[in-house]
């Protein structure tokens, strides 16, 4: 964690987190279903408002149809046809009223069906024992027959259009009633009145399904969505958290950081991947603790060597010519010394710190090449194939320093063998020598950066370690096989991949 997400508020922080975001997303998931329960209301407002207007378009058609002339008590047939065909069309009651307001022609009770689609549809009560077919009763009917006394009905029998809207007895919602005057076409007293009467229950039964299923279906959203994020939570945010957590121990210096989170998904392969980065960051900052261990002792015995010959020339030695050249020679070798310890340290250094181009390399007459510079050193090649791919620069390297390390420890004049034998894997070269060979003790440590026995002749102990980062950066391996006084056969391997 940074020093400013350190200092801002907890809440900030854990508005700017991968958990709120999931939080966030599941709200909106909740809300979306809420969102279509407030918009079946509107839509139940609508349905209604057309409702209502059907009905007025329905009463108004049915009272022109009345030709002029004809008496309403007769009840035309013209009338009655259209009134029975619009009944069953939108399920509704149609009476054609005197201009006393009684009925003289009725299509019968509305009848609303409670099952839509194939689902039983229960009515108000909530009662699923009730009938599939309920007929919707007027309330309170009138004892004589007579509507007169309805406002509706008074206000179309004076002339004015009348609407109104009662409770229904036997269901839930309520029921319009329209009232349009009957006029002849040509002007005249009102001659009776077209009373066209539906219940909205059928509205409101359909809506208060979708109504259901909306609030199902945000509960369900609700659930669903609260155990999506508990689960992304623990799956995601929590070791996501750890890992944040983690990496700022590790960049306040902390070492042995480890996860161990598992999971086969990709934030336990990010896992594994940083503990392999922590692990590998452990090892680079033992290895440089070491290497600088390593270097301050390698250098530590040459600069005391300089510093004492320097102070006995300063004492008094300078003025002896056989002293003054000796202490001058040690100081020089000494410098030779500490300029061949940093070349190699360089070199080592770029080494492991970067990847040379690898290249299409003719491995047979690289290693021919090499070896005809060592008068004592012969050629045995045993491979099926000559090319490889890698630095040719770095494989020249590491077989220039196995045959100069064999010439150093061999007798004069002694026979040095380089053998190389291969597959379509890769190469196995081996560079054996009858030299003084190496302990048992000398073979654990002879790979290890500053370890030599020939110190007294200009050894570093960084050869062998550079051959060794070579052949590793390569992919290939090292290896050592000598008894001491029997000579040694250092061997390494690198593999094609052409």
């Amino acid at each position: 964690m940074s020093a400013d997400d350190a200092r801002a508020p907890r809440w900030r922080r854990e508005l700017h987190s991968i958990r709120a975001r999931l939080l966030l997303v599941n709200a909106f998931l909740v809300i979306v279903p809420i969102a279509g329960i407030s918009f079946a209301r509107t839509y139940e407002r609508e349905l209604l408002r057309a409702e209502e207007e059907g009905i007025i378009a329905l009463a108004t058609t049915l009272a022109a149809t009345v030709p002029d002339g004809d008496p309403v008590v007769l009840a035309p047939p013209a009338l009655a046809a259209a009134s029975r065909a619009a009944a069953a069309q939108l399920r509704a009651q149609v009476r054609v009223l005197d201009p006393s307001g009684r009925v003289v022609f009725d299509t019968g009770p509305e009848v609303v069906d409670l099952r839509t689609r194939g689902r039983r549809l229960i009515p108000a009560s909530l009662d699923r024992r009730a009938p599939r077919r309920v007929a919707v009763v007027d309330d309170p009917p009138p004892s004589d027959e007579r509507y007169a006394s309805r406002p509706e009905v008074a206000s179309a029998l004076a002339g004015r259009p009348g609407r109104f809207a009662r409770a229904v007895t036997n269901l839930r919602g309520f029921r319009l009633f329209v009232a349009e005057p009957i006029r002849p076409r040509h002007g005249g007293p009102v001659v009776g009145a077209v009373y066209v009467t539906r219940s909205t229950y059928p509205v409101l039964l359909s809506l208060y399904w979708a109504r259901n299923a909306l609030i199902k279906v945000a509960l369900g959203s609700l659930v669903v969505g609260t155990l999506v994020a508990i689960f992304l939570a623990l799956t995601i945010s929590r070791p996501l958290r750890r890992l944040a957590e983690a990496a700022g121990r590790i960049a306040a210096g902390e070492r042995g950081v480890s996860l161990n989170l598992g999971g086969r998904d990709e934030i336990g392969r990010l896992a594994r991947d940083f503990d392999a980065m922590a692990r590998a960051l452990d090892a680079r900052l033992a290895y440089i603790s070491e290497l600088a261990a390593n270097v301050s002792h390698e250098f530590k015995t040459p600069i005391a060597s300089m510093r004492g010959a320097a102070e006995l020339l300063r004492d008094g030695a300078a003025d002896e010519p056989e002293a003054r050249r000796r202490f001058l020679g040690n100081i020089l070798e000494d410098a030779e010394r500490l300029s061949r310890l940093v070349t190699r340290l360089l070199e080592l250094s770029r080494i492991e710190s970067r990847v040379e181009a690898r290249v299409p390399l003719d491995y047979r007459a690289l290693v021919a090449s090499v070896v005809e510079r060592y008068p004592t050193a012969a050629l045995t090649w045993n491979a099926a194939f000559d090319h490889l791919r890698a630095s040719p620069e770095q494989v020249e390297t590491v077989l220039t320093n196995l045959l100069d390390n064999a010439v150093r420890f061999s007798p004069d004049g002694g026979a040095i063998a380089v053998r190389v034998e291969g597959d379509a894997h890769g190469f196995h070269t081996t560079v054996s020598d009858r030299g003084v060979g190496i302990s048992e003790a000398g073979r654990a440590k002879v790979w290890e950066r500053f370890f030599t026995t020939a110190r007294s002749t200009g050894g570093t102990g960084l050869g062998l370690a550079i051959v060794r980062a070579i052949v590793e950066t390569h992919g290939g391996e090292v290896g050592v096989e000598a008894r001491e006084g029997e000579g040694s056969a250092f061997w390494f391997t690198l593999p094609r991949r052409l």
